[in-house]
């Protein structure tokens, strides 16, 4: 295990609107404000979306099983934000669910907002990065010296 420690800085709270790509949104919201670093916390509603459930095998680098979906969900997430090469990389887990049924995983590529998300971004004033792994294939948390 590896750690740093620092302070929190600004509180962000935002509203993503329906029809607004959710992870578009928050890195959007993060290059505009300067975050370099940060903890997203969110609920609200999904029309549709993409996740990645767990890997097809346990094996490095992982291969994901994705799955989607397009009939409204609930959301609550959690998830980083950090820079690569300069830009910022949303890391996003969220759990949905629909009348009863509930799904949790990775939300990448895509995640289109129904009705409303509200979106805390707290900023942390850490030395912290997303760095490429070729051991795990994964872009992972690192620290700065």
């Amino acid at each position: 295990m590896e750690y740093t420690s620092g302070t929190v800085g600004r509180v962000i709270l935002a509203r993503v609107d329906h029809g607004e790509d959710l992870l578009e949104a928050i890195t959007t919201l993060a290059e505009r404000e300067g975050i370099e670093v940060g903890l997203v916390l969110m609920l609200g509603a999904l029309e549709s979306g993409r996740m990645a459930q767990g890997p097809e095998a346990l094996t490095l680098p992982p291969v994901p099983v994705f799955t989607g979906f397009s009939d409204g969900r609930e959301l609550l997430g959690a998830g980083t934000l950090l820079r690569e090469e300069g830009r910022p990389v949303l890391h996003l887990h969220g759990a949905t669910g629909r009348a009863g049924a509930t799904a949790v995983g990775c939300l990448r590529d895509t995640a289109g907002v129904y009705a409303t998300v509200e979106v805390v971004l707290l900023e942390l004033a850490l030395g912290a990065v997303r760095r490429p792994d070729p051991v795990t294939g994964l872009s992972r948390l690192a620290f700065d010296p």
